[in-house]
């Protein structure tokens, strides 16, 4: 690593993650931008996977943005 990267990741915590991940997949950025991807397609698909086991009944069929704010006496 060079000396201004290394400053960088010094700073910047994220820097270093992306360094990391770039060391991970031999150096390649295009490698390493795909890895990402996949893991974001996983995450996406486990989240759904979650929000359509959730069960109906307990959200009422609203959404977050759609519940009013509790009232409190």
């Amino acid at each position: 690593m060079t000396d201004q990267a290394q400053t960088a990741c010094d700073t910047d915590p994220m820097e270093a993650d992306v360094t990391a991940v770039i060391e991970a997949c031999g150096g390649d950025p295009r490698t390493a931008i795909k890895a990402l991807l996949v893991e974001q397609e996983i995450l996406e698909q486990r989240i759904a996977r979650l929000a359509s086991a959730l069960s109906f009944g307990y959200v009422r069929g609203k959404t977050g943005a759609d519940r009013p704010a509790p009232v409190r006496p």
